[in-house]
Parts: C-alpha cells; structure tokens; sequence
C-alpha cells in the first residue's frame, strides 16, 4: 500500500462538495463562496509550504465537521 493513498487523500474533499451541494439553501450562495474561499486559501497555502497532504486531509476534515455544525445549527444529538 503506498504512503499517499488516494482514495484516503480524496474523500474529505469529496465530503466537502456533497456538504456544500446540500447545504447551498442554508448556506445561500455568499456562505457557500466563503466556504470554498476558505479550501482553496488551506489548498493554497498547503501547497505553497510543501506541507504533507496528510495535514490538509486534517484541515479539510476539520471544516467538514465545521460546516455540519453550522448547516444543523449546533443541534446534532450523538445519541
């Protein structure tokens, strides 16, 4: 198995889009465009360090999680 696996590597990025598509009524189209200003400025600058796309899998998971709370509005129940 190689070190950078990319179906690994592609699934936040997948994530992120189908939330963005489901999102885009409560998002509206200024959060949307936020939303993906902000992955292409984490895209960018990942890029321009040299970082390990790992810690950008990282970053992109963690605005995933970001934008599921800010869709259902903090109100998630775990159980």
């Amino acid at each position: 198995m190689s070190l950078y696996n990319p179906v690994m590597l592609s699934l936040p990025f997948l994530v992120f889009w189908v939330i963005i598509f489901l999102a885009r009524h409560e998002l509206g189209w200024r959060g949307s465009a936020i939303a993906v200003a902000i992955w292409l400025g984490l895209l960018i600058g990942f890029a321009y360090l040299g970082i390990s796309p790992y810690i950008f899998v990282a970053a992109q998971a963690l605005m995933d999680c970001i934008l599921i709370i800010v869709i259902f509005g903090g109100d998630i129940r775990i159980r």
